[in-house]
């Protein structure tokens, strides 16, 4: 897919990117060995930048700003406040620093931004009857608590022997060798995790009870993307359960639940890049969850869209994909209203 200028926007203040979206290799059938291992350790590709520098900060955390395993086999407050002082300062770090650098100084412009559409400031939709104090009030008071609380039972659970390192007798060689798997594996098993998650939270009664809260948010920016309502923040990180049943080191369990936390972020700036320079630009928001968030039908998963081709729920931006899923939507209102 490749950058449409500004001048592209419709009348109602909409960019998307020229072209239909082009999901990563990963996702083509029949597979192409080939194609995969080159976005595998191309740049930008699957392991370079992003990946990379996301585990670059999990090592940081676990090695710098984190207490010793051997303190946290008892639940103690010291090191539990010190892991939700943590998680509070990255949080506002990352988010924060999102929004204001594309939206309160506003860096890029409009450059790349999908909609002009601002953030709502006067509506009952919205705690506060704000958009953006909603959005941070549901990171901060509920989201960063609840994978904090994650991150407290790992480091537990392995200090006390029940995960992990109980099968540390398998030698060295096959543990590292373990533990680097599934460190290269983690986005997948995000993303295979998020789209079951999401489809659940789809379902009627968890949509107007639950998943209902994020989509509040039509017009996303990097605060929307932990605007979930409690059970959805348990239901989002319970990706690290599956490090749990597998990993042998906290540090996968600690990437897993970073992974997590970095996408829901990165994937909702509102923007289809985030520019670091005059000739350096990183992955963004995506199109393709963007145009979740439009329709709510479509593109429930993240990276990982071949789950969503499976299933009959793929977008694809185009020009014929917006007009079918109008006249699908205007088919499921005339069905409702009568």
């Amino acid at each position: 897919m490749t950058d449409a200028p500004a001048s592209a926007r419709n009348e109602r203040g909409e960019w998307r990117p020229a072209g239909r979206i082009a999901p990563a290799p990963i996702n083509h059938w029949p597979p192409r060995p080939g194609a995969v291992l080159r976005w595998c350790v191309g740049f930008p590709g699957y392991l370079w930048p992003t990946n990379a520098f996301w585990l670059a900060v999990t090592l940081v955390t676990w090695t710098w700003l984190t207490p010793e395993l051997a303190a946290m086999q008892s639940l103690e407050l010291w090191w539990i406040a010190l892991l939700l002082g943590r998680n509070l300062a990255l949080t506002l770090l990352l988010f924060g620093g999102l929004h204001l650098t594309l939206y309160v100084f506003a860096w890029q412009g409009e450059a790349l931004r999908f909609t002009l559409k601002p953030f709502a400031t006067d509506s009952g939709r919205f705690r506060f009857r704000q958009q953006v104090r909603d959005n941070m009030f549901h990171a901060l008071v509920y989201g960063v608590p609840v994978f904090t609380g994650y991150e407290v039972l790992t480091y537990w659970g392995f200090a006390n022997g029940f995960l992990g390192y109980a099968g540390a007798d398998v030698g060295p060689v096959l543990f590292w060798g373990w533990c680097m798997a599934l460190l290269i594996l983690t986005p997948v098993v995000h993303s295979v995790h998020f789209y079951f998650a999401h489809r659940l939270l789809h379902t009627r009664a968890l949509y107007r009870t639950v998943h209902v809260l994020h989509h509040h948010n039509v017009e996303i920016g990097p605060w929307s993307g932990l605007a979930m309502h409690p059970v959805e923040h348990i239901l989002y990180f319970s990706t690290v359960v599956v490090q749990w049943l597998v990993a042998l080191h906290p540090v996968n369990a600690l990437f897993q639940i970073h992974i997590a936390i970095f996408n829901a972020a990165t994937a909702h700036t509102g923007f289809e890049k985030v520019k670091l320079g005059k000739h350096l630009a990183v992955e963004g928001g995506s199109y393709f969850h963007y145009l979740h968030h439009k329709y709510f039908e479509c593109n429930y998963g993240g990276s990982l869209a071949a789950l969503d081709k499976l299933f009959g729920t793929y977008h694809d931006g185009s020009d014929d994909a917006h007009t079918a899923m109008r006249r699908r939507q205007r088919a499921i209102h005339k069905t409702e209203a009568a």
